[in-house]
């Protein structure tokens, strides 16, 4: 079943039904992370969603009226609501499951790719790392002083995650601690935990000869922003997308943050330099975007349907990862 668009009548604005309407047509641009099956389960320590509820997710937006868009292009006018399917990370589940379902059934996506793991020797990013060791039953390390300032940073950032350990440990892995200083923090990745993390990531391989899957940086290590705009842009981006190109992926002109800038900085120091660098987008944090702020928040593929209205997911009574 391909998803095809339902005719437009010229000079008109459209809301998801199709009917006729004044109000601007909603740009709604959606992430994803982990989509699991039974022939590629989830990364470890992920929480991945089923792909038989990612596939039910796209067919509810059809069946609402939705447009599919392609995040190159982002910046033009709309005259029907339309969403953006996107992932992050270029992990091995998103590649085997979701591209090819997309592209046999007519739907653009974006994937922002980490490319540290394609260099030789391969770099591994610190926070999927940590999932794995979190999901082995991690429990403590080490913890550095922090200052309620940063614990503060922390709390408002992790807040889903209410388990204060782990709470703890991702903010300031990813969001306090230098990449060095977190690298030291957990330790060098052991014969076990290389092997796992080898086989995390899709290589550029997996992204040949599709059509309508568009390609972005999602910087080299992962690592956070951490206010030094230049370091950034020459150790981070730059670099991944010459890799992209490389590969033969073209990139869009949307940049997708790895997470949330390191305590202070902000991501405003950042988007200025990307712009000028040629980037017209910046995607960050979730919620819904207003179709002209340069920095993209997007909605998260857990809660989808409670932010669109969609009918609920509801498990398969007899567990499946299909």
């Amino acid at each position: 079943m391909d998803f095809v668009d339902l005719p437009d009548t010229p000079g008109t604005l459209h809301d998801a039904m199709g009917n006729q309407t004044d109000m601007p047509a909603r740009k709604i641009i959606i992430m994803y992370h982990s989509v699991s099956s039974a022939a590629c389960p989830g990364v470890t320590g992920s929480v991945p969603i089923p792909m038989a509820r990612f596939a039910r997710q796209i067919e509810q937006l059809h069946d609402a009226g939705f447009r599919f868009g392609k995040i190159s292009q982002l910046d033009q006018t709309v005259d029907r609501d339309t969403v953006y399917i996107t992932s992050d990370d270029g992990t091995i589940d998103w590649a085997l499951n979701a591209l090819p379902w997309c592209e046999a059934h007519g739907i653009p996506t974006y994937t922002s790719i980490i490319t540290g793991p394609w260099r030789v020797p391969a770099i591994y990013p610190v926070a999927h790392q940590l999932q794995i060791m979190l999901a082995a039953g991690l429990t403590s390390l080490p913890m550095p002083g922090l200052t309620t300032e940063q614990r503060d940073y922390i709390d408002r950032i992790y807040a889903y995650e209410t388990h204060p350990v782990r709470r703890r440990l991702k903010g300031a892995c990813n969001l306090i601690l230098s990449d060095t200083e977190a690298r030291g923090l957990l330790g060098e990745p052991d014969p076990a935990m290389r092997h796992l993390l080898s086989r995390r990531f899709a290589p550029a391989e997996a992204y040949a000869d599709l059509t309508l899957a568009e390609f972005g940086p999602h910087t080299v290590s992962h690592r956070a922003f951490d206010g030094y705009v230049d370091d950034y842009l020459a150790r981070e981006i730059t670099p991944c997308v010459a890799a992209l190109r490389e590969a033969g992926l073209g990139t869009s002109r949307c940049f997708a943050l790895p997470m949330r800038p390191r305590y202070p900085a902000t991501t405003e120091q950042l988007a200025d330099a990307l712009e000028h660098a040629g980037f017209r987008f910046v995607m960050e944090g979730l919620g819904f975007w207003d179709g002209r702020s340069r920095i993209v928040p997007r909605i998260d593929a857990a809660t989808l349907e409670t932010n669109l209205g969609l009918a609920p997911w509801k498990e398969p009574a007899a567990a499946s990862a299909a």
